[in-house]
């Protein structure tokens, strides 16, 4: 039985001022100190993913704690240096909601929104072809 229902994931960009040895080693620190932070709020599995001027993560808390997501916002906010913002989408696994958050240098912004059991209206269908048996 699964015991972790919620997932986080991260994404930082950086400005495009920064040199590349910089980018490097910001992106080295940004790692470790949120390694530090998540493992402090519970998380586990982590996956750090480089990608050229972005550095993405994703991990699994055993619940979904909005007052966790909120401090690891916080912090991660304070945390961050200029030149850089990040995104975080929090899922709870029960697909009732998710969270998102919106960082830079020393403040952060949330939103939730809710994930409806029926597709909104006009979205277009694509059809399989045939009935399943």
């Amino acid at each position: 039985m699964d015991k972790n229902r919620s997932e986080l994931f991260g994404h930082f960009s950086y400005d495009d001022d920064l040199t590349y040895e910089d980018l490097l080693e910001l992106e080295e620190a940004l790692t470790a100190a949120m390694t530090n932070l998540l493992l402090r709020a519970g998380a586990s599995h982590l996956d750090f993913t480089p990608q050229g001027d972005a550095l993405m993560f994703q991990c699994v808390f055993e619940a979904h704690k909005l007052y966790v997501y909120r401090k690891i916002a916080f912090e991660t906010a304070t945390l961050l240096p200029e030149g850089v913002r990040g995104r975080l989408l929090c899922l709870d696994k029960d697909f009732n909601s998710l969270h998102i958050y919106w960082l830079r240098t020393g403040q952060w912004q949330e939103e939730e929104r809710s994930v409806p059991f029926e597709p909104p209206q006009g979205l277009k269908t694509w059809e399989t072809g045939g009935a399943a048996r």
